[in-house]
């Protein structure tokens, strides 16, 4: 049977211009790397392609199979050997005119291309080689090997100016082979109410005004300033005007412990990891979003925020104002007064809740993946004419 890609493929083959196209090949990241992220970007282009018609495309996959819609990872002996051996093998079969890598980490890939091909590939970010986190030394060498080879490709689509940026210093990429194509979100999914009856509603509904947080307890969160900002606001949480509300990754005890100190035992809450259903709800029972982060390329939590009706409060470093533009409100990293202030204004003051309300549905609704593959067609065309000149 016939994936929706490999119905479309089929079409478009078919129509009597297609020989005068160009050609293109997507290499997605491997689904059995279990990076959710990962196969909905693929999923989202998958679906681009096959509501629309394009003339001067066709467009095929490396992989045979369609974009996954569950997320499952493999055994870490599958992972490495699909990466490193069976996929370079596919690519080195591969004969379209253009090859887009669909994740930086699966750059190791342009070697393995034809060399007449023109490569492309779309990068997220470069945090391991500012912040090891949690990966070994050989894992974060094996990164910066694998990323090296971005430098090889002919163009780049970064997800961010940040990231741009970022391309531009560490790996000393000219700004002139780098396109930025912010990434798109689902809003109406983030928008739908979610049933009264989900259990993460019903525990958050008779709770205080919620500040609410989600995400790893990686250092570059910056999870470590809560304590400072919660502590300029302690009267506010004594006097039940609000509560924290953590989701993702469960605290560190000792922050955990240092948080509570200030918030008291029970305006304090760890739901742990969420998805679905209960992701969304918890976003869209909070009454603020605090996102201290100081590291990232594009973070999709402000713009899900956003579009459940949850105010942002973050700080200006990294991409966040890119992310928030306009809608979110900020603070200078640091200056845990005026972070603590802008969190009370959101919480204390119905207007300004609800204009922030309102410029972030706007702004997450702006965000669509339309929007992004506009750009990616731009560098495919581009790309193609060159083809054709030469």
């Amino acid at each position: 049977m016939w994936s929706k890609f490999g119905k479309k493929l089929l079409m478009m083959e078919m129509d009597n211009q297609a020989p005068q196209s160009t050609s293109v090949v997507w290499l997605p990241a491997s689904p059995s790397e279990g990076w959710a992220s990962m196969d909905r970007y693929w999923r989202e282009l998958d679906a681009i392609v096959y509501s629309s018609h394009f003339d001067d495309l066709r467009f095929s996959c490396a992989l045979p199979n369609s974009p996954p819609s569950k997320t499952i990872k493999a055994s870490r002996v599958s992972r490495f050997f699909e990466k490193y051996v069976a996929y370079p093998a596919r690519a080195r079969v591969q004969n379209a005119q253009i090859a887009h890598i669909l994740d930086h980490s699966y750059s190791h890939l342009i070697g393995s291309l034809p060399q007449k091909t023109r490569k492309v590939v779309t990068v997220f970010d470069l945090v391991p080689l500012e912040d090891s986190g949690s990966l070994t030394k050989s894992q974060i060498e094996r990164f910066r090997s694998t990323v090296t080879h971005l430098q090889k490709a002919d163009h780049l689509i970064s997800i961010s100016e940040e990231t741009k940026r970022k391309l531009q210093i560490l790996l000393d990429i000219s700004a002139d082979k780098i396109s930025v194509a912010v990434p798109g979100m689902d809003f109406c999914l983030f928008q739908k109410p979610v049933e009264k009856t989900n259990a993460v509603h019903s525990r958050l509904s008779n709770l205080p005004p919620i500040i609410f947080s989600i995400g790893s307890t990686a250092s570059r969160k910056n999870l470590s300033s809560l304590p400072k900002i919660f502590c300029k606001m302690q009267p506010t949480f004594r006097n039940n005007g609000c509560c924290f509300v953590r989701a993702g990754e469960y605290l560190p005890e000792s922050l955990k412990n240092e948080i509570i100190s200030i918030t008291g035992e029970t305006r304090f809450l760890e739901l742990g990891p969420l998805f679905g259903d209960d992701l969304i709800a918890a976003y869209q029972s909070a009454k603020v979003l605090i996102f201290p982060s100081t590291l990232e390329g594009l973070t999709f939590v402000i713009p899900e925020a956003m579009a459940s009706g949850c105010p942002v409060v973050t700080n200006t470093l990294t991409a966040n104002p890119e992310a928030g533009g306009t809608a979110a409100v900020y603070y200078t990293e640091g200056d845990y007064a005026m972070a603590a202030l802008q969190l009370t204004n959101i919480l204390t003051q119905p207007e300004l809740h609800s204009k922030a309300k309102a410029e972030g549905i706007e702004r997450a609704r702006a965000m669509t993946w339309s929007h992004h593959f506009e750009t990616v067609l731009r560098v495919y065309r581009k790309l193609g004419l060159q083809l054709k000149n030469c």
